[in-house]
């Protein structure tokens, strides 16, 4: 009799301890769905709050020559670079939020040293285009240093290559010792003021 009282006694405990494993087991699975759950939430409420920009054709940016202390706005479009001093600004993209969400401004810009004549005599931003097609018309003088196959290797990379945002000037600079460089805004270039109506003869 004692024999199958512990028979089912330890019959009982063996369940017992089965159902509380499986029941560990289903805890475990409801919180690992849980712990999926919330962290689905949690990038879908991420996703909302992130910022979205709309993708302009025009950046205003401003310049300063440390030397004299004049700065400059000036506007540049994407594939128009810019001449300022001995820098060459090229815009390659830019991005703006709209009204409704925090301001922020980020444009990709790449910035080289300007290998025209006497550029940096050039106080005002100017079209690149414009400075190469002046600068080609003049001569360099006799006396200046001729440009060798070790100059042009060393000039051959940018000063400075990759996202500027307006929020954050100083998160990613351009390093130069005389001048600096950031982003205000980005915009659209704004349409051509339309020509006045014709009045008819009377």
């Amino acid at each position: 009799m004692k024999r199958l009282f512990c028979t089912a006694a330890i019959a009982a405990l063996t369940l017992s301890g089965a159902a509380a494993q499986e029941e560990t087991t289903f805890d475990e699975t409801a919180t690992d769905a849980m712990t999926a759950e919330d962290e689905a939430l949690e990038e879908e409420e991420e996703a909302s709050n992130a910022p979205t920009y709309s993708q302009e054709r025009m950046a205003t940016l401003r310049a300063l020559d440390k030397i004299t202390g004049r700065s400059a706005d000036f506007e540049i479009e994407v594939g128009e670079p810019i001449v300022f001093g001995v820098l060459e600004i090229d815009l390659k993209v830019c991005f703006q939020t709209p009204p409704e969400e925090p301001p922020e401004s980020a444009a990709f810009l790449q910035i080289e040293e300007a290998d025209y004549v006497e550029t940096n005599t050039l106080t005002e931003p100017r079209l690149a285009s414009e400075v190469r097609a002046e600068m080609s018309d003049v001569e360099a003088p006799a006396d200046a240093p001729a440009v060798t196959e070790a100059d042009e290797e060393e000039e051959a990379g940018p000063l400075f290559s990759g996202w500027m945002f307006a929020s954050t000037p100083g998160l990613s600079a351009l390093e130069h010792p005389v001048y600096d460089v950031w982003v205000i805004r980005c915009k659209q270039p704004s349409p051509e003021s339309l020509s006045s109506p014709v009045v008819p003869d009377e």
